[in-house]
């Protein structure tokens, strides 16, 4: 039996699914692929290509690596200005993190406010649905790279290949469909049919198919929605334009 919860977010409601051995799913709640099940919205029709920004097509658009931010703490600098910052003082504010499972609405839209929709949930499925939730909020306050959570992805043997090769993409980087064909013990020939496998991914973010782009670094489509492929991106350290 599968069971679900839903999970709040910085990009809107996420749907989570678990049979027990790990989570088996990770949809925004809308999407086109998103299952039906009681007490969530039904799935929208709408393109995994559509989406405008800045009244241009996302699809269109490219993503490129941000130039990296000098190092102003760093001991060159810090060394070449300590004679004139004598008797100054510096404070370093570190966000916290609001990471859990309360409902309370000031962390409405923050990962970790959970609801169980199966009342019967397993104690189990509940502890993956809680560290799912807890590595999301995470994630989107960018204090996680790497997910530790189990999973459970059931495919035909083409697309457990072409899952386990995204999951082997770097936070921070993105590559080809082609890419993905070669990690996947494939040639380059085969982006067609490796595209339609990472476009039936069922655990977003996580197993991260929005780090494939086309070979020109366009953002071609994403099943969760172009404006979300593009917050992602840029939570990683991107340019979209």
């Amino acid at each position: 039996m599968e069971f679900h919860a839903r999970l709040e977010s910085p990009l809107g409601r996420i749907l989570l699914c678990s049979r027990g051995a790990g989570l088996a799913g990770l949809y925004f709640i809308g999407q086109k692929d998103c299952p039906n099940v009681p007490g969530v919205p039904p799935p929208q029709q709408a393109s995994p290509a559509a989406g405008n920004l800045n009244g241009r097509p996302i699809r269109s658009l490219h993503a490129r690596r941000r130039a990296p931010e000098p190092d102003l703490f760093g001991e060159e600098n810090l060394a070449r200005t300590a004679g004139h910052q004598a008797g100054v003082r510096t404070a370093v504010q570190t966000p916290s993190k609001t990471v859990g499972c309360g409902t309370n609405t000031e962390r409405e839209n923050q990962a970790g406010a959970l609801e169980l929709l199966q009342a019967d949930t397993p104690v189990n499925v509940q502890d993956i649905f809680a560290r799912a939730g807890a590595e999301l909020g995470e994630y989107f306050e960018g204090a996680r790279r790497v997910f530790s959570v189990p999973l459970q992805l059931d495919g035909t043997p083409f697309q457990q290949r072409v899952w386990q090769a995204l999951l082997r993409i770097p936070y921070g980087e993105y590559v080809s469909y082609g890419d993905v064909a070669v990690a996947a013990g494939m040639t380059r020939h085969h982006g067609r049919p490796v595209g339609a496998a990472v476009g039936q991914n069922p655990v977003t973010i996580i197993v991260p198919c929005h780090r494939v782009l086309a070979s020109s670094g366009q953002l071609n489509g994403y099943s969760s929605g172009l404006e979300r492929k593009v917050a992602l991106l840029e939570l990683e350290g991107f340019e979209v334009g």
